[in-house]
């Protein structure tokens, strides 16, 4: 303060403002504006943590046996297959996968844990955007600001902080900023002097301890800030391991290297291209087959991604049309009009941001404009299930919020010129203060209509429901909407209700796996056999190597008494993937009818193997061990109290764990006790019969008709051998 004025430095070039009075009001509005913006940011965000689970959540999180213990951290670093039930959304983010275990241990499961880790870490990465748009150069803080701000209440960025499983991209995208923050500002912007005030007549010792040493405390520091650490990677590993398209920092980094950097060459990213390049070569292998079902073929893909950016380019000016799960199509051919329109688009943002960094001043624009394309490198080289999706750009949409800043301080240094203000004069205060706060006033109008359409989007989330009416609305050609809108209709006592939706679905889009799916399931619970059965067929055709299909159709069989064919299906489905829990569960359902004591014992265990707290595992460990503890009790009682009973009762328990020599030992042993017994002979012709041995077959059932000549099954079994043995031999 000199004076009765103020000191305030308006911009980066250290051009100040010094007059008496005026500029007090300046400050004054500025720290009251900042409390309301982020008083008016909390409100726009306060109905998020209304939001439960949805979409990919249900088998990434609510059902994914693996979180819901800590037990398999390990796991989640060696097998990617364990981050999802669904093979078909499996993917390699084992740090992101110990969270939601971290999490569900901490909340139980509850929705409100994972949402407000969620909304914290957004918080923190727009604290990291705006210092990063600050210390670009060329920034001016109030374009930083408006930047981050415009980030922070962009409607867009609801649909990825509302989905706990985007967690993986709100700390991914931090990752790529705190990275090229740290690039940035370490070591170059740090004081290249050692930040310590040496006293020109020494107080005391350590006064003069200090000024002894100060060279040496200096030297210390100097080589700390520029030690060859790699600094800025620290972030970005762990990222890497929390989402894979992290891996975009390194080309990021590249085009700040070639717009700003005047200290570091270009060999100095090498490091960051070597690790995001290796992991994400590493992570895309591993995870190749796994996911294989459900996306689009790659070239009809490729050929749609330069519109889909176009798309994405215009959402981030008119945020309208918003969907969750989007139904728009690939293209069929790259010579589609749409598909050139997009080229033609990619290429001109592509001239535009290169034309723009050879010009000083627009470089933050043009780094901005870099940013955007190269964030949608990882959406649009790997094919997925749909062609966009809107939390693909939220990273993006961060290099964009940087060119918006850059724009406003390209004005606010256009508006400093125009209107400078020297020591002493204030002539040019008034119309610049005038011109900054009509601005400010726009900024904030612009702030509160996206904040007023984010808390509109954040409603949307608040139910599965909400969100699935929602996306029937905006993407009324997706089938798979009208799929979760009517499970989410169906209730018990009406299942009409969603069945309607569950139709349309298939209508809408046949051919879908998971549609026939639960359009089957729909026809059970309303009690129509042949229907479901025809969907199951049509959901087996339409994804051969989907193994829900498969298990979800033995399931139904296993309800039909059909178990052969429940048997038979759900082994196809565990084939195709082992850790399919329907599956397994059919499977040992059809043991336990089976009495398969031991196999179910063995199968039970390899279950508790690959999950060890699955429920059906456990139960059917305990129903096996206690079949196997009967047939233990049954031989002891036999060798300790021998007698017809027991020995009868022992040939049966055999034969029912298809232990058929052991039934027809019992069945001897019976027999010495009492030689006339016809109910012995009956279990040594029926294991005779399993072990396709026909001549003794025959032969116990002739002894069985002897003893009971009156028998009419034991003549009607006799018979039916003696046509098989005749048919036989001719």
């Amino acid at each position: 303060m000199t004076g009765s004025g103020y000191n305030l430095t308006i911009t980066p070039s250290d051009v100040t403002l010094r007059a008496a009075k005026k500029p007090r009001d300046y400050l004054l509005i500025l720290s009251p504006v900042l409390i309301l913006v982020v008083i008016g940011w909390l409100a726009v965000w306060s109905n998020h943590f209304e939001s439960g689970f949805h979409f990919d959540d249900v088998p990434t999180i609510v059902a994914n046996p693996y979180i819901e213990h800590l037990s398999s951290v390990g796991a989640f670093f060696t097998n990617p297959r364990v981050s999802s039930v669904d093979k078909d959304t499996v993917a390699y983010h084992p740090l992101l996968s110990i969270w939601f275990a971290v999490d569900y241990w901490l909340g139980g499961g509850k929705p409100f844990v994972f949402q407000l880790e969620n909304f914290l870490w957004f918080a923190v990465l727009l604290v990291a955007l705006a210092l990063l748009c600050w210390r670009i150069p060329g920034m001016h803080y109030l374009g930083a600001a408006f930047g981050a701000l415009l980030f922070g209440v962009h409607p867009v960025t609801a649909d990825t902080v509302n989905y706990a499983l985007q967690r993986g991209v709100i700390v991914g995208s931090l990752g790529v900023i705190a990275g090229i923050l740290i690039w940035v500002v370490w070591p170059w912007q740090l004081p290249q002097t050692l930040p310590l005030k040496l006293k020109r007549v020494p107080e005391h010792g350590w006064d003069e301890y200090l000024r002894k040493n100060f060279k040496r405390f200096e030297g210390y520091y100097l080589k700390i800030i520029h030690a060859p650490v790699g600094l800025y990677l620290w972030p970005v590993v762990p990222a890497l391991l929390v989402d894979p398209a992290t891996a975009v920092f390194a080309p990021i980094l590249v085009a700040y290297i070639l717009l700003f950097e005047k200290k570091r060459p270009l060999r100095n990213a090498i490091p960051a291209a070597v690790l995001c390049g290796g992991y994400w070569i590493f992570q895309l292998v591993l995870t190749w087959k796994l996911g294989e079902l459900s996306r689009i073929p790659a070239p009809n893909y490729w050929f749609t991604q330069p519109w889909v950016a176009m798309r994405y380019l215009f959402r981030f000016f008119v945020p309208v049309h918003l969907s969750a799960d989007s139904d728009f199509p690939a293209f069929a051919h790259f010579w589609d009009p749409l598909a050139i329109a997009g080229d033609v688009g990619v290429a001109a943002l592509v001239i535009l941001a290169v034309r723009l960094g050879r010009k000083p001043s627009w470089r933050t624009v043009a780094f901005g404009i870099w940013w955007f394309l190269f964030a949608l490198l990882p959406g649009a080289v790997v094919p997925h299930r749909v062609v966009e999706a809107d939390w693909r750009m939220f990273l993006p949409f961060a290099g964009l919020a940087i060119s918006m800043a850059g724009l406003t301080s390209i004005g606010i240094e256009a508006l400093m010129s125009r209107y400078p203000v020297s020591e002493g004069a204030e002539e040019g205060f008034l119309p610049r203060f005038r011109i900054l706060a009509a601005a400010g006033v726009l900024a904030l109008v612009l702030a509160g209509l996206l904040g007023w359409l984010t808390f509109e989007r954040n409603a949307v989330w608040s139910s599965e429901a909400a969100l699935w009416s929602n996306v029937l609305t905006q993407s009324p050609r997706n089938g798979r909407a009208f799929m979760y809108y009517g499970l989410t209709q169906s209730g018990e006592n009406n299942q009409l209700a969603g069945f309607t939706y569950l139709f349309r679905a298939a209508a809408v889009t046949p051919h879908d796996p998971l549609i026939e799916v639960n359009l089957a399931r729909g026809y059970g619970r309303l009690s129509q056999p042949p229907a479901a059965e025809a969907a199951f067929k049509r959901a087996t055709a339409d994804g051969p190597s989907w193994s829900p299909g498969w298990s979800y159709y033995g399931e139904w069989l296993l309800g039909q008494n059909r178990v052969a064919e429940a048997y038979q299906m759900a082994s196809k489905a565990l084939a195709l993937d082992d850790r399919d829990f329907v599956g397994r569960r059919t499977i040992m359902d059809v043991m336990a009818q089976r009495h398969e004591w031991m196999a179910l014992k063995q199968f039970a265990n390899e279950t508790l193997r690959l999950s060890p707290n699955d429920p059906d595992g456990q139960s059917s460990l305990l129903v096996a061990q206690a079949g196997i503890d009967d047939i233990g009790k049954a031989e002891t009682t036999a060798t300790v109290e021998p007698s017809v009973d027991h020995y009868l009762n022992l040939s049966v328990l055999y034969y029912q764990t298809q232990r058929y020599e052991d039934c027809i030992k019992a069945a001897r042993e019976a027999l010495r006790i009492n030689p006339n017994l016809g109910e012995a002979y009956a279990n040594m012709a029926s294991a005779y019969h399993r072990m396709g041995k026909l001549d003794e077959t025959i032969a116990a059932l002739r002894e069985e008709v002897r003893i009971n000549p009156n028998l009419r099954s034991a003549k009607r079994n006799l018979e039916i051998e003696l046509a098989l043995k005749e048919k036989s031999a001719k």
